[in-house]
């Protein structure tokens, strides 16, 4: 027999809302009341029901995620961190995979407020007027990772990819190479594709080095478009010593294009890549890259969650370190 909150109370001889406040621990309750219905709880191996608890208390105890691409390594370790900080709390997490569609971000943001999560921690990929409004209707806690955006006024946690790309810039120069392009990801992507751009552009222009429209190509994060990038930097620029991809799997692309058409990585191209996620090291040539800890950065966007759940004090911005990891591929 499956057991209701309405048999409990009528086994013990109390009222429902005397059991809600056992279950609950919300009013005071005297411990022979208290005991009394925690014994036939027992007795009946009785479970209340998650969800009618969450809307008395008005919680849920979820956690919404949105990322854009659940098979890169990027966003499955920062997903490690998000379920293990929010486990801690004896919080859940609703997982949505928006393949880069922003019709599917605009969706599942609907979702979130049908399901009436606690809190959203969101890797956003697209700015628009009309996703402002939807987290504007969401109307609880909302997180940014890896979206550093002066439209959205919501705490973020990120690092700053300008200076990473800046910094890795200035190493290849630094070694040497005169002709550097990059593989960038779409500019719409204001955070990753634009920032890192920017940041390469920066260091070119200060060393007074090539800048022109055959030394970039806009890729988008996958080993395909480094692959069809390298070969179109190579065919456009004939002495090209190095190429800085905007993440690693356009980078292991761009090393194999490369070595296909003949050419020695790093003797005649370096090529450098962003994330350092956990294939860069093993890689052949093993990849020079930026690390970031993704883990790190979802347990703290949690964290920014549940502190804005509590109604503490909530830093607009947390920006983690980046490091440059040298290796054989320059």
């Amino acid at each position: 027999m499956r057991y209701a909150i309405k048999d409990i109370a009528k086994l013990a001889g109390v009222s429902k809302a005397t059991v809600s406040r056992v279950l609950n621990d919300s009013k005071p309750v005297s411990q022979e009341v208290r005991d009394r219905v925690m014994k036939v709880i027992e007795e009946t191996n009785y479970r209340p029901s998650s969800l009618a608890r969450s809307l008395s208390i008005k919680e849920t105890r979820i956690i919404g995620v949105i990322i854009p691409d659940i098979s890169n390594p990027v966003f499955s370790k920062m997903l490690n961190g998000i379920e293990s900080r929010a486990i801690e709390d004896n919080y859940t997490v609703f997982l949505c995979n928006t393949r880069y569609d922003f019709d599917m971000e605009l969706r599942y943001i609907d979702l979130m407020r049908e399901k009436e999560v606690d809190g959203i921690i969101m890797a956003a990929f697209h700015y628009s007027e009309e996703m402002t409004e939807r987290l504007k209707q969401f109307g609880k806690p909302i997180v940014m990772v890896s979206f550093d955006s002066e439209h959205w006024n919501y705490p973020k946690v990120v690092i700053d990819n300008h200076a990473a790309a800046y910094e890795m810039t200035s190493y290849l120069i630094k070694t040497g190479r005169k002709k550097i392009a990059m593989i960038h990801g779409p500019f719409n992507d204001f955070n990753t594709g634009l920032a890192r751009y920017k940041g390469y552009a920066s260091a070119l222009q200060e060393q007074h080095l090539t800048q022109s429209d055959s030394l970039h190509y806009q890729g988008n994060y996958k080993y395909e478009t480094g692959f069809s990038g390298a070969k179109y930097l190579i065919e456009n620029n004939k002495d090209l010593d190095a190429i800085f991809c905007a993440n690693d799997e356009m980078a292991f692309g761009a090393i194999k294009a490369l070595t296909q058409d003949g050419y020695r990585v790093p003797e005649d191209v370096a090529v450098t890549g962003f994330d350092d996620i956990d294939f860069a090291k093993l890689f052949s040539p093993s990849l020079t890259t930026v690390r970031q800890d993704f883990e790190l950065r979802g347990a703290s966007a949690v964290a920014l969650v549940l502190d804005q759940i509590a109604g503490k004090p909530t830093a607009e911005k947390i920006v983690h370190d980046y490091e440059l990891i040298i290796r054989e591929s320059t």
